[in-house]
């Protein structure tokens, strides 16, 4: 089964998810026991950008539903997790000292984040001219010396991850025929590939998302365009999706696969968003026809991100425009929506305990003045909502956040626009 640990989503957040995938998920085997683990750690299903789960999913027998993931409970390893170091319910700054000051000064930050799905410690950041790892559940960081080293883009969630065996890296190219640098060896070495045959000289790739059972399987947004393509082959070549029903106006996409219990079905089964225009819209075919859900319609994402998260009850999508500003959760596989918070239609994530929600877009020079991070809280099950309290530092949200988890706490860690990477290891 696949495994996963919450991601947001994030270029949106790219809420990040921790997944383990089986070994039908594309090159390479998956570490077993990092599945297992990752299942327990997770406490079961749950979900995206990158985290999503299905609400009709089952756990494994690793961990119970409505845990912080893309899909299902692992089933069980030997991996003894390291217990995750910080302090626990407060926000703590971990930019390294050794990225570039000017990234959070004059730029937008170090770009999304997401978490390998097969190994709970691991998450990577980049997008900006550089691509960092930890190990240490976000706590601290190292820059990947890749060759070649992939170049700055206009950001989005153009960083994805699968929990291959060494991990898949893809990494979105800014311009050229070639569309995506990808990395079998987790980072390393980078080759170009991604050919979009429809139009070879489309925009940059996005909004990277990876199928949570097939690793050769991803989605993606082109940013400033309108439409949402896919790959089959690992990022190699790319199509167009946006078939009957898509609505005009919108750009910069981001889709989510939707987990739906069965593996074929999630492969279909996709939420996209977009901005400036349009209206979320859902597909239950693979992209031949599209739909917009009841109460999201007209629904668009802020500036340069969002965030979309899923565990075995209920799904989750902030947004602005169309029927309000906010946060909005379905429990039919997303069908239907109510919007359960207002304001702050940014980036939400989830753990299995609460549900969380950061304003914030692709502003360098933005912070209070400009209406803060507007921080909102909700426990499980997501209807019930609060501001909560980060520190003065904290003056602008997240361009993604990853959920990941030691077995015993949830650890968040967002990529600022602005404001650096800030990590929250929840009590």
């Amino acid at each position: 089964m696949a495994t996963l640990c919450a991601r947001l989503s994030s270029q949106a957040v790219i809420l990040t998810a921790c997944v383990a995938f089986t070994a039908a998920c594309g090159t390479g085997e998956p570490t077993t026991a990092a599945a297992g683990a990752a299942g327990q750690a997770a406490g079961g299903s749950a979900g995206s950008s990158s985290a999503t789960g299905g609400s009709n999913s089952s756990a494994g027998s690793g961990g119970n539903p409505g845990g912080a993931g893309k899909a299902n409970g692992g089933s069980g390893g030997a991996l003894v997790l390291t217990p995750a170091q910080g302090t626990p319910g407060v926000w703590e700054e971990v930019t390294s000292p050794e990225m570039d000051p000017e990234l959070f000064s004059d730029g937008f930050g170090i770009g999304n984040i997401v978490t390998d799905p097969a190994r709970p410690t691991d998450l990577y950041a980049g997008g900006y001219g550089s691509i960092w790892k930890s190990t240490d559940y976000g706590l601290t960081w190292s820059k990947i010396n890749s060759e070649p080293n992939p170049p700055s883009l206009a950001l989005g969630h153009v960083l994805e991850v699968a929990g291959t065996t060494p991990p898949t890296l893809w990494m979105a190219n800014l311009i050229g025929v070639e569309h995506v640098f990808k990395s079998t060896d987790g980072g390393l070495t980078f080759k170009l590939t991604g050919a979009i045959p429809e139009l070879p000289d489309a925009a940059s790739l996005y909004s990277i998302e990876v199928d949570p059972n097939d690793a050769t399987h991803l989605i993606s947004g082109l940013h400033e365009q309108d439409k949402v393509l896919e790959s089959i082959d690992g990022g190699e070549t790319w199509k167009f999706v946006s078939g009957t029903g898509w609505p005009a106006g919108g750009k910069s996409w981001f889709p989510y696969f939707i987990d739906m219990g069965d593996a074929a079905k999630t492969s279909k089964t996709w939420l996209a968003i977009g901005q400036d225009g349009g209206s979320a819209v859902l597909t239950t075919d693979g992209g031949a026809t599209w739909k917009k859900p009841t109460g999201l319609d007209g629904l668009m994402h802020p500036h340069g991100g969002t965030g979309f998260y899923q565990d075995a009850a209920a799904l989750f999508i902030a947004g602005v425009g169309g029927p309000g500003d906010g946060v909005y959760r379905s429990t039919d596989v997303g069908m239907s929506w109510t919007r359960v918070a207002t304001g702050s239609g940014g980036v939400v994530w989830g753990t299995p305990k609460n549900l969380y929600v950061m304003w914030g877009w692709a502003c360098a020079g933005c912070g209070v003045d400009e209406g803060g991070p507007q921080y909102q809280t909700a426990p499980q099950p997501g209807t019930t909502w609060t501001k909560g309290t980060v520190p003065a530092e904290l003056d602008w949200g997240p361009n993604s956040v990853a959920v990941t988890s030691d077995g015993t706490h949830s650890i968040i860690v967002g990529s600022m626009w602005a404001t650096g990477l800030w990590r929250y290891v929840e009590p």
